[in-house]
């Protein structure tokens, strides 16, 4: 007779197998999370029961394949670390593997934050990068040299102790939410997801938004430079680098700061899952050896994951104002972090196919970031489980969908409207172009009416309102009130007040992929001159000066669709629109102060940058060697900037104290 008991569990070691090996793969390779950290965990706790030798325990990362980089092995293998998913795993790795290792309990420990982003090795050769590799399956990665050159913070040029560095660091790739937001956020669930795959392109396109925080630093005989891990992590910042936010204390006060950075987390400007704690001797961490191809002498402890599950009902499907169409899961209200949420955005249908989920299906929730709500996967398939089925046709206008390429020339994950004059195309841009020229008191509802009643189709049309004043007057909104006199007064005093623009401020409103107002500026800034006037961003001017202007990849798309929208561009000049000189920029006198802010204050940072800038200083967006004050609006955050502001010794005030200041 077969022994069921065996067959079983072959069986479930298998199902373990193929479960854990798939969301390695990935994780690792994609950059996508298709169940959160929890399950996984526990996915490998079961695992280590039912085998304890498994060589998935002791796998690191996935290994790659079908790569379009070279493959590369890292020169000082990249391992992986244990993991207490709560206190009480905490105190047992403490007890494990130092108390009982003769570790006395007032040593000192080194814990720093663990950034969600992607782990890559950089090689420095006589001060210089020569090589970076992404984790892969921590033995053998991809080359992403090119792309590291463009990295914020991984130093070109590296000294230390005065001389040209030779050596290794190890660091984590992530996007700051800001920078998230510059790149195709509409294609990606998480920042993470989108930094492991900008790291990955073949051509580099965006990696300029990649903040690289590196965590381990060797020499070219593979020692760690210096003696303990805050030493280390001094000498990293002395050499150029970032490193995430660290605290050296002994255990019960290394919990405390664990606790108060998860307090924290949502108020972070990148994403955190946990921290890493490491015994602060380097020497003795290392003597302490391995487990399961783990140090001893660290472990990483996980946040924990702000999640329940609930019911999917139904998913309708939103137009945005790219045309992009998005499914929206409807559930069951369920509360979470303090707030009762009821739906999430599915992102594509690419997200629906790898999460595997139906209507009907008990889905598990978390907000991801403590902020946004995601569906990680599907807890029990439903009885009568309904498929979500991709849109043939706008569920808007009912014109045809399609992909469009991303910046990488590939076809995108989502699915567009190809109609222009889709009425939620129409009034997404319009609202777009609003919002980004903080012309105010236009909501959504009087968008639309405008829309229906007094012919605008485009932003440029809003500026022919003036001439329809009566119709705007006595135009009825949704619930049959009329508009009345004082608010279509206002309303174009409002757009009046937007008829003088700078090139940057009219095309980096429109909405064009890649072109943000920021970006036209920088255009402008580094091709002297030949980017200036409008005329020279519609006659294939920047496909021309592409390298010079520093968007060698993204210039042909960019061109593409400023000459196709030729027309469309230079109605604005047709109904009133005057192009003007940018405020040159501002010569400081010597000794004024160079200001930043971090978080949100009560205005637009644009209102504070003019207040302080008309008050003879200066303004920049990040911190700089040249920064003496940083404005918090919350001192208290944690923020990146505000770590860093307090190593630098740069002066931290509120707004009360900048408006007292400018």
């Amino acid at each position: 007779m077969p022994d069921w008991g065996v067959i079983i569990l072959t069986m479930k070691l298998t199902e373990l197998q193929s479960l854990i090996k798939k969301a390695n793969d990935s994780y690792y390779t994609s950059g996508t999370s298709i169940m959160e950290d929890a399950r996984y965990d526990k996915l490998k706790k079961e695992l280590e029961e039912l085998n304890p030798n498994d060589p998935l325990l002791s796998e690191v990362g996935s290994t790659i394949r079908d790569s379009i980089l070279q493959k590369r092995k890292h020169s000082i293998p990249m391992g992986s670390l244990s993991k207490a998913l709560n206190k009480q795993e905490f105190d047992d790795w403490v007890k494990n593997n130092l108390t009982k290792q003769g570790v006395s309990s007032t040593e000192k420990l080194h814990v720093s934050l663990k950034m969600d982003g992607g782990s890559v090795g950089l090689e420095y050769r006589n001060g210089k990068l020569i090589q970076a590799i992404s984790r892969g399956d921590g033995i053998t990665g991809e080359d992403i040299t090119a792309n590291a050159l463009k990295f914020k913070n991984s130093p070109k040029l590296v000294e230390y102790n005065k001389s040209p560095f030779t050596g290794f660091f190890r660091g984590e790739v992530v996007l700051r939410n800001a920078d998230w937001l510059l790149t195709d956020p509409d294609q990606t669930s998480n920042p993470r997801n989108q930094a492991v795959g900008v790291v990955r392109r073949k051509d580099g396109t965006e990696s300029e938004y990649i903040s690289f925080y590196a965590f381990r630093a060797f020499d070219g005989e593979g020692n760690p430079i210096g003696e303990t891990e805050s030493e280390l992590s001094k000498n990293m910042e002395n050499m150029g680098f970032d490193v995430a936010p660290y605290f050296c204390g002994t255990v019960e006060k290394i919990w405390k700061w664990f606790n108060d950075m998860e307090t924290k987390r949502d108020s972070m400007d990148y994403w955190i899952d946990g921290c890493v704690v490491k015994l602060d001797n380097i020497e003795k961490q290392l003597e302490l050896g391995e487990s399961s191809g783990c140090p001893k002498g660290q472990t990483a402890i996980k946040f924990t994951a702000n999640g329940a599950s609930t019911t999917l009902l139904s998913v309708t499907i939103d137009v945005g104002s790219t045309g992009a169409i998005v499914p929206v899961a409807n559930f069951e209200p369920v509360r979470i972090g303090g707030t009762t949420i009821t739906c999430a955005t599915l992102c594509n249908w690419d997200n629906i196919d790898t999460l595997g989920v139906c209507v009907g299906d008990t889905i598990s929730v978390i907000k991801a970031g403590d902020i946004i709500p995601r569906i990680m996967e599907v807890v029990t398939e439903g009885k009568n489980r309904k498929d979500i089925p991709r849109p043939t046709k706008c569920p808007c206008c009912g014109g045809k969908v399609g992909y469009m390429s991303n910046v990488g020339g590939e076809d995108s994950s989502s699915i567009y409207c190809l109609n222009d004059l889709c009425p939620k195309v129409v009034t997404g841009r319009i609202d777009k172009y609003l919002s980004s020229l903080d012309i105010l008191g236009i909501g959504e509802s009087v968008i639309q009416c405008i829309v229906d009643n007094l012919g605008v189709k485009t932003p440029s049309d809003l500026y022919l309102l003036h001439n329809k004043v009566n119709k705007l007057e006595n135009m009825l909104l949704g619930d049959k009130v009329r508009f009345g006199e004082k608010r279509a007064s206002n309303l174009i005093e409002e757009i009046e007040k937007k008829r003088k623009l700078t090139v940057s401020e009219l095309l980096g409103s429109l909405g064009i992929f890649g072109l943000g107002k920021r970006r036209v500026v920088l255009i402008q800034e580094a091709t002297n001159g030949k980017m200036d006037k409008l005329e020279n961003w519609l006659d294939n001017t920047l496909v021309k000066n592409a390298e010079e202007a520093g968007v060698p990849n993204l210039a042909e798309r960019i061109n593409e669709q400023l000459v196709s929208q030729k027309k469309y561009i230079m109605s604005f000049l047709e109904n009133g629109v005057e192009i003007i000189e940018p405020k040159p920029k501002q010569k400081l006198k010597a000794g004024a102060f160079i200001i930043c802010i971090t978080g949100k204050l009560s205005q637009p940072k644009a209102v504070f940058q003019d207040k302080i800038e008309k008050a003879g200083f200066g303004y920049v967006d990040s911190l700089t060697s040249d920064t003496t004050h940083l404005v918090a609006a919350d001192p208290s955050s944690g923020s990146s900037k505000l770590q860093k502001a307090t190593k630098k010794g740069i002066k931290v005030i509120s707004e009360e104290e900048l408006l007292k200041m400018v």
